[in-house]
This record gives structure tokens, C-alpha cells and sequence, in this order.
């Protein structure tokens, strides 16, 4: 986990900043984020494990809850695994769903390829079944949420 992290820092600081002037900056900026320590990368195995992230183990849940500030979960599997793996309305908020029990702040990052999700506005998912039958399961389109973590 924090070799793939630390990987693409690097990766995104070492692109042509004439080409790619964005992404090379942020690239410095996370760079010096991990140097100073205001980012950490804390590898646990519950991230590989097929649980919903609700039944999060101590210490990690307790630790998570004191400790950090804002936790990224990214990827289909993990979005998957914040939903508990059901069927939610695509329109319930993020924060009903996953904000209320995550232990700290979270900021999801979705590729959708399964169909379930929340947090959705109904005119972009009615935008995106008219632009494209499989838009649930494709990759075509992904999601940002944001939720602040339960007791924050």
C-alpha cells in the first residue's frame, strides 16, 4: 500500500511540467506533504479483507477515529465494501450511507463497474442512462464523495 502510494507521488512529480502542469504540481505538493509528514500512508490488513467497512477492527477503527484527519477509500471493490456490498437508492446521500459510521472524515474515489451506489444527483444519473445503457458498470463515469465520519 504505501510503496503504490509512494510509486505514484513520484510518478506525478517526475512528469514534463510543460505538458503536464497540473498533475506535476500536485505531484510536488504530495511529495512534500509525505516528506513533512502531514500525509501518512498506515497499511493495516483489514484493507484487503472482503469485510464492510462498517465492521472495521480495533485498533484500527479506534485509531483511525483519533488519528487521522481524512481517510481515502478508492477503488470499486473498497466503494463497494463502504456500502456494505447493497443496494442503496443511488440519490441517498453519501453521508446517511457511509458518513454517519466511518470513524474519521472520508473522501471516496469510484469508477463505477457494479451496480450500487449513493450520492447521487438524479438528473446526472438520468443524464448518464440516457448517454449509455451499461453506465453502471462500464468505467465510463465515477463519483467523489465526501462524507465527515461519525462523532465528527
Amino acid at each position: 500500500l504505501e510503496k503504490d502510494l509512494l510509486e505514484t507521488v513520484e510518478y506525478y512529480a517526475d512528469l514534463d511540467s510543460g505538458a503536464f502542469p497540473n498533475c506535476q504540481k500536485a505531484g510536488e505538493v504530495w511529495k512534500g506533504f509525505l516528506e513533512k509528514g502531514q500525509w501518512k500512508c498506515n497499511e493495516d490488513n483489514f484493507w484487503v479483507q472482503p469485510f464492510a467497512m462498517w465492521d472495521m477492527t480495533e485498533p484500527l477503527r479506534t485509531d483511525m477515529q483519533q488519528r487521522c484527519d481524512l481517510a481515502f477509500v478508492k477503488g470499486d471493490a473498497n466503494y463497494r465494501r463502504l456500502l456494505g456490498d447493497r443496494l442503496w437508492n443511488y440519490s441517498d446521500p453519501f453521508q446517511d450511507v457511509v458518513g454517519c459510521y466511518f470513524p474519521c472524515p472520508v473522501c471516496a474515489l469510484r469508477t463505477l463497474k457494479a451496480e450500487l451506489g449513493c450520492g447521487m444527483d438524479a438528473d446526472q444519473v438520468e443524464r448518464a442512462k440516457s448517454l449509455d445503457d451499461n453506465w453502471l458498470v462500464n468505467g465510463r463515469f465515477g463519483v467523489v464523495h465526501f462524507g465527515t465520519g461519525a462523532g465528527k
